[in-house]
């Protein structure tokens, strides 16, 4: 995706709401508008979280007064379940062990109130964990598939996680496979949409490491990347690499989003 579009696209993603008109807007499949907001919704709460940590005695104090947790969410431009999160913490309950089970509040409106937000929120539910972790094994179930269909040996990062070094790719081959002029030796699969912050980030915490360790690679962004990105030693690629071949990749980058 070109750089202008994208930022089009970043710009005008608000809500849930735009998904599928935006995706119909721009002609971009709507895993990777959605995966765009989820970025953009991450990137809010890095930037703001220590400040509403430090109102949670004011949000907590209106919440008495009558307003409600999606109420002081929306005024907070905040995801629910991560305000919920934060209230309840001050007010002495593991929010944690709530959130995954909001029944065991005593406090019927507390309780109500905590489940609406579990279930609207779309980014930080238990609900929105499991479909973003669904998401990931069906990238990597297909890359997976296809390494066997290419009758290729490889052990995945189950394997490897046994070994002492701890930076393991998805996929590590046993000997190098030619892609696209590259003989590669390792791949990483990500079901998210890259751009520069997100590309970088990723080069430093995991690619860099892979690239020292086992030479030359490759990189799916399942829902696409910016086509400004710079790799270095490996190939970067996309859900078409695999939909050419004749892989089922509909019920990934364009599955029908419903919250």
């Amino acid at each position: 995706m070109n750089e202008r579009k994208y930022k089009k696209i970043y710009e005008k993603l608000k809500s849930f709401e735009d998904i599928n008109k935006i995706s119909k807007a721009y002609s971009v499949n709507t895993g990777a508008i959605s995966n765009i907001l989820h970025q953009k919704t991450v990137r809010n709460v890095r930037k703001y979280h220590s400040r509403i940590v430090n109102k949670a005695p004011t949000l907590i104090r209106s919440w008495k007064r009558g307003d409600t947790i999606l109420e002081l969410a929306s005024k907070n431009n905040f995801p629910p379940v991560l305000l919920a999160s934060i209230m309840l913490k001050e007010m002495g309950y593991k929010s944690k062990t709530v959130v995954k089970n909001p029944e065991v509040l005593e406090d019927k409106r507390l309780r109500y109130e905590l489940i609406k937000a579990i279930d609207v929120d779309f980014c930080y539910s238990p609900r929105a964990h499991s479909v973003q972790s669904g998401q990931g094994r069906m990238g990597e179930d297909m890359i997976h598939e296809w390494l066997e269909h290419c009758d290729l040996e490889f052990i995945t990062e189950s394997d490897m996680s046994k070994e002492p070094n701890t930076k393991t790719p998805d996929f590590l081959l046993s000997e190098p496979y030619k892609v696209d002029g590259i003989d590669i030796r390792w791949i990483e699969s990500k079901a998210v949409f890259a751009d520069e912050k997100e590309h970088n980030r990723y080069q430093l915490k995991q690619f860099s490491f892979y690239e020292d360790l086992y030479g030359p690679g490759m990189v799916v962004y399942w829902y696409g990347f910016l086509d400004t990105l710079v790799p270095n030693n490996y190939l970067i690629t996309d859900y078409t690499f695999f939909e050419v071949m004749g892989y089922d990749v509909d019920k990934l980058i364009n599955r029908t989003l419903t919250w």
